[in-house]
């Protein structure tokens, strides 16, 4: 089966590494996001597959616009294209390239959480169950009939990046068996069922705790947001991130430290304790080690500048 791979966060490498080392599949090209600048310097950041597909030898391009390329897939003539994470729009046009179409890889229980982070947006909602979709991608936003889905429960207690990375190795696990039925016609695709939702990509505002929420809508906030981009709150006219807590049963005002041995914070309903936290421009660290470094006494209100 020769395919083109289409991805460019981690959540796509374990597929792209299943792919690999199948001698029935041959990866005919990489198609990735541009590199771009991120960080406090500015630096050009490498998407994670296209790093991955230089270390494999594998051919890769990283066009602004698909159509860069569109000479290029059809001159290749891929039996199916595999997409996993790619971050971008796929036109009609590219929809039909490959008589097998666009199999995408979706970290959610379609149609819930359609969109760009589905898997913050689980956490953040509560939800008790998450799924790993294998759809064939139409014209809409992951809206497209689905050919298999895999079910999992929530601990919890997981953050995204530890579902995510979850996810993405349980959908790896059956890529293969979904790939071969679907072209043997065995898996026949079905329209998507139930309650539709959007999970809209994160804006910098949302990171922002707000300490009048209770104590498991806040602690959702930081599960949801580790690893990237955490979860937030000012101390001393900087910002503190916080990424884990566990929720305490003690009663104060909101933002408040109401202990610090160990670092009890209050919220509109309980309080959480604080686990790990990054001052601003400073590593990770316990709570612990916060409040020996940074002095913390009772009293002091989180969340003022």
């Amino acid at each position: 089966m020769k395919l083109i791979f289409l991805g460019t966060s981690a959540f796509a490498l374990p597929a792209l590494k299943e792919l690999h080392n199948n001698e029935s599949i041959q990866i005919a090209m990489i198609i990735s996001r541009p590199d771009r600048r991120s960080g406090r310097g500015r630096k050009v950041s490498r998407p994670p597959v296209a790093v991955l597909a230089g270390e494999l030898g594998l051919r890769l391009v990283q066009p602004e616009k698909l159509r860069e390329v569109k000479d290029l897939i059809s001159e290749i003539s891929p039996d199916v294209m595999v997409s996993a994470s790619y971050g971008g729009w796929l036109p009609e046009w590219f929809l039909g390239i490959a008589p097998l179409g666009v199999v995408n890889i979706h970290p959610s229980l379609l149609p819930s959480h359609r969109g760009a982070a589905p898997i913050i947006r689980t956490i953040l909602e509560g939800d008790s169950e998450t799924a790993v979709c294998f759809m064939v991608t139409d014209k809409g936003w992951d809206t497209g009939d689905l050919l298999y889905t895999i079910n999992r429960k929530i601990s919890g207690n997981e953050t995204a990046g530890e579902l995510e990375e979850s996810l993405a190795e349980e959908a790896a696990s059956v890529l293969l068996d979904v790939l071969t039925k679907y072209a043997d016609g065995i898996l026949k695709s079905v329209p998507q069922t139930g309650s539709e939702s959007y999970a809209e990509k994160v804006t910098s505002q949302e990171t922002v705790i707000s300490w009048q929420l209770s104590a498991d809508k806040i602690r959702r906030m930081i599960l949801a947001f580790n690893p990237v981009p955490g979860a937030r709150t000012g101390y001393n006219s900087n910002i503190l991130k916080i990424y884990q807590a566990e929720i305490s049963s003690h009663q104060g005002t909101p933002g408040e430290v109401l202990e610090t041995k160990p670092l009890i914070v209050g919220c509109g309903s309980e309080s959480v304790r604080l686990l790990e936290v990054q001052p601003q421009g400073k590593r990770r660290m316990t709570a612990e080690e916060f409040v020996r470094g940074y002095r913390i006494e009772k009293g002091v209100i989180l969340g003022e500048s």
